[in-house]
C-alpha cells in the first residue's frame, strides 16, 4: 500500500511522463503503485522529486500573487510510501492544493461519533499536534489519533478540504491510500 496514485493524481503526472523523467519504466511503475513490487531508495526519492517538483508548479500556478512561496517544497518519501505525512509533506500539500479552491483550506479534521469536533490547519498547529509527523499507517492499519496531551483522547481523524465546521469535503482517501470510510457534514 502506498501513495504513487494519489501524488499522481495530486501533482496532474501522467504515468509516461513520470516514466520518462526518473527513467523507470512504466511497467516497473504500474507494479509498484499497485504494491506489487518494491524499489531502491535512489528510485524512490526521484518519484519524491518529481512529485515535488509538479505540485510546486501547480501552487505557483493557482496560488495569488501575494501569496508567499514556501521556502521548501519537498515530498517525503515516507508519504510516498503511506506512513506518514512530515510538516514538509503538508506544507507542500497545502501549498499545491489551496490556491485552486476558492478560500477552502487544508486541514486534519477530529471527530467524535462522526462530528467534527477539532482541525489541525497551520504549520504551528500540525507540529504541535503530531510532532510534525501524522502516522498514516502502522502494518497497514489506520489507527485513532490519541490526544496524549489531554488525557488520551482518541478521535477518529481525516484529511479535509474545509471550509467551516458544517462545510467541508473529505478528502483523505485522495490524499492517501486508506480503509477510512468518508465522513460527510
Amino acid at each position: 500500500m502506498n501513495n504513487f496514485r494519489q501524488l499522481q493524481q495530486l501533482s496532474q503526472t501522467s504515468l509516461m511522463a513520470t516514466a520518462e523523467v526518473t527513467g523507470l519504466s512504466t511497467v516497473v511503475l504500474s507494479s509498484f503503485g499497485m504494491g506489487k513490487q518494491a524499489l531502491p531508495v535512489p528510485a524512490l526519492e526521484r518519484l519524491c522529486l518529481e512529485f515535488s517538483a509538479n505540485l510546486d508548479a501547480r501552487g505557483q500556478a493557482s496560488q495569488p500573487a501575494d501569496r508567499q512561496h514556501p521556502i521548501h517544497i519537498r515530498l517525503s518519501t515516507d508519504y510516498l510510501l503511506n506512513l506518514g505525512l512530515t510538516l514538509s509533506d503538508w506544507i507542500s500539500l497545502k501549498w499545491a492544493l489551496e490556491g485552486d479552491w476558492q478560500g477552502d483550506r487544508l486541514v486534519v479534521g477530529f471527530f467524535d461519533d462522526g462530528q467534527l469536533v477539532q482541525v489541525v490547519e497551520s504549520e504551528a498547529d500540525f507540529t504541535a499536534a503530531f510532532a510534525g509527523y501524522l502516522i498514516l499507517a502502522l502494518q497497514d492499519d489506520f489507527t485513532p489519533y490519541i490526544d496524549e496531551i489531554h488525557g488520551n483522547v482518541h478521535y477518529d481523524w481525516r484529511i479535509l478540504r474545509y471550509r467551516s465546521k458544517t462545510q467541508f469535503t473529505d478528502i483523505t482517501n485522495r490524499i492517501a491510500q486508506t480503509p477510512l470510510t468518508e465522513i460527510k457534514p
